[in-house]
């Protein structure tokens, strides 16, 4: 399989932004809703190698009602490409892609095939294809974004255009359900002999990374889990870590808790006094999120190296 660059989604703001590029962090997507992130970016990262995605915040915009011109972002994205060459960057952009439906209405859109929900998402895949079709007539080569509920017809349209694209499972879906629809994706690209890069959106499961050929995927689960309490943690630390199983994801905050997180024993908060993170600093929201850069900088290491050999091949049942 290819190599995998792992993006970085969301950020800190002020003096601690800086401590993202000093623990490794090289890849980052931003969004044109929040335009500031990317200004941010170049200013913390000058000088550094990277590659940048710009995300037309689609999603952001959905949730809270209010659209986006095409036109201007048009002129932000060619913007930022001659600012990325000037900073050395490699500046990626997605298309700008349209959600079905009214936020807390994608669930049903997703599970309840009915004429009036599939029309609403053939409506909306019609007009993400034809921003498509309108940013590259303006000389960019968008991502474009395959959702999930969408037809297949769909994904054979955008690769006739586009050599990269975007796979998005619904957020509102369980995470068995979104898991079973990504590598449906893969299982019938592979049969139809469909070969683009592709990027996932809101991806960063490691089971899912080590065994589909994902081009790049981006997430903020590492700013989001911290800020729940909790922390992504190599089985064995970070002194022994054993990157080929699912990572701890340990409750180590006194104050917050998640369901679903893993508690905080003896024995592991020993191995994280070992690799430098004592209870009272596991406090502290920025320290929490600097252990999620720091397993996901070097699972991506790990990642490259494991994935050199592999090929994928789909469950032949799937075929």
């Amino acid at each position: 399989m290819k190599p995998i660059k792992l993006y970085f989604s969301g950020g800190w703001k002020g003096k601690s932004a800086k401590e993202e590029v000093e623990l490794g962090v090289r890849n980052k997507l931003v969004s044109y809703f929040y335009s500031e992130q990317l200004e941010s970016w170049f200013e913390i990262s000058k000088g550094i190698e990277g590659s940048v995605m710009i995300d037309s915040g689609a999603y952001s915009a959905w949730t809270r009602g209010v659209e986006i011109d095409l036109g201007k972002y048009i002129e932000y994205c060619q913007e930022m490409i001659h600012r990325g060459k000037q900073e050395g960057k490699e500046v990626l952009v997605v298309n700008l892609d349209v959600i079905p439906g009214k936020k807390g209405q994608t669930r049903s859109l997703s599970k309840i095939r009915s004429p009036a929900n599939i029309s609403v998402i053939e409506e909306a895949a019609e007009k993400g294809y034809q921003n498509l079709k309108k940013m590259i007539k303006a000389g960019l080569k968008p991502i474009h974004v395959f959702h999930q509920g969408e037809d297949w017809k769909w994904l054979h349209k955008m690769v006739e255009l586009t050599d990269y694209i975007g796979i998005s499972p619904a957020n509102d879906l369980c995470v068995d359900a979104r898991k079973k629809w990504i590598v449906s994706v893969f299982e019938y690209m592979y049969k139809h002999n469909i070969e683009v890069d592709t990027h996932g959106f809101g991806v960063w499961m490691p089971p899912i990374l080590k065994s589909l050929p994902f081009t790049s995927c981006d997430a903020v689960s590492w700013r989001l889990l911290a800020a729940m309490g909790g922390i992504n943690y190599p089985v064995g630390g970070f002194s022994n870590p054993d990157y080929s199983q699912i990572p701890h994801y340990l409750d180590v905050s006194a104050r917050l808790s998640s369901k679903g997180l893993g508690k905080l024993t003896k024995e592991k908060l020993k191995m994280l006094e070992q690799d430098g993170y004592t209870y009272e600093d596991l406090q502290d929201w920025e320290t929490r999120c600097r252990v999620n850069i720091r397993y996901f900088v070097e699972f991506e290491k790990w990642l490259n190296e494991y994935r050199k050999d592999k090929t994928f091949r789909p469950r032949p049942s799937l075929l």
